[in-house]
């Protein structure tokens, strides 16, 4: 596949290493991003485990990893990246989106393009935060119950970022976000649609994306991309959604 971004100055990794939790999450986007754009790539998954008195402890990253990497930036947390020709160690999701988007040719081949994909990019982040304080405890769902009793408004909150999201689509005229080929932002898009519509079938809400034609193709075509066939054959897009301590996983 040709690299059609305008920052196809920036060489191509030898290899390149991502790190996350064990579970899709914030991951998945980089991890489809990587074997869309068939990079050599090796993917390093932390685990949580919970400790006797209740709270949650992972001692690969928190006391192995993390403060190697912090000699290299500061910054580092999960997700990141590690780009093998360069040494830059990228941290902060949005980052390391943006960044994969430029070293592998998915951020845009033109000054439209790349302000639409960032744009998106930067809005799904709000909807991704709404579902992070809906599934793990927190104010907003702090046990079982509240988090079933939250489903009714935040299935009714989606509809209102679906349809900004739609309109945004029909706009643009294009089978993508941001161009007529995938870019960054599709593919955390996409991850945050899948996400809502395995939500919604476990606990028997109609999917979120029926009423939404021009998102519900979009959906559908970005799922039946050849390039990612492997990633939806492997073992990555059948990790749980969130972590272990999380109302659904």
């Amino acid at each position: 596949m040709g690299n059609s971004s305008c920052f196809s100055f920036l060489q191509r990794p030898s290899k390149i290493t991502t790190g996350y939790w064990d579970f899709r999450g914030l991951g998945a986007p980089m991890r489809m991003m990587c074997t869309f754009a068939k990079v050599p790539w090796e993917d390093v998954k932390y685990s949580v485990k919970q400790k006797a008195q209740g709270s949650w402890i992972a001692p690969e990253w928190e006391l192995d990893q993390r403060p190697h990497l912090r000699q290299q930036n500061p910054l580092v947390q999960l997700p990141y990246v590690i780009n093998h020709s360069t040494g830059e160690v990228i941290a902060q999701s949005s980052a390391v989106y943006l960044y994969l988007g430029r070293i592998l040719g998915l951020g845009g081949a033109t000054h439209q393009e790349q302000m639409a994909n960032e744009q998106v990019l930067f809005y799904l982040y709000g909807m991704w935060m709404e579902i992070r304080d809906l599934v793990y405890p927190s104010y907003t769902s702090r046990t079982e119950e509240s988090f079933r009793s939250s489903l009714d408004n935040h299935f009714s909150g989606v509809s209102a970022h679906y349809e900004k999201l739609e309109a945004w689509l029909r706009r643009k005229d294009a089978p993508f976000f941001a161009s007529s080929r995938p870019c960054t932002a599709d593919f955390h898009v996409w991850e945050m649609l899948d996400q809502q519509e395995c939500m919604a079938r476990a606990y028997g809400f109609a999917s979120p994306l029926e009423d939404h034609a021009c998102l519900k193709a979009f959906y559908q075509r970005f799922r039946e991309l050849p390039e990612l066939e492997p990633y939806f054959a492997s073992g990555d897009y059948s990790l749980p959604m969130n972590n272990k301590m999380a109302f659904y996983k």
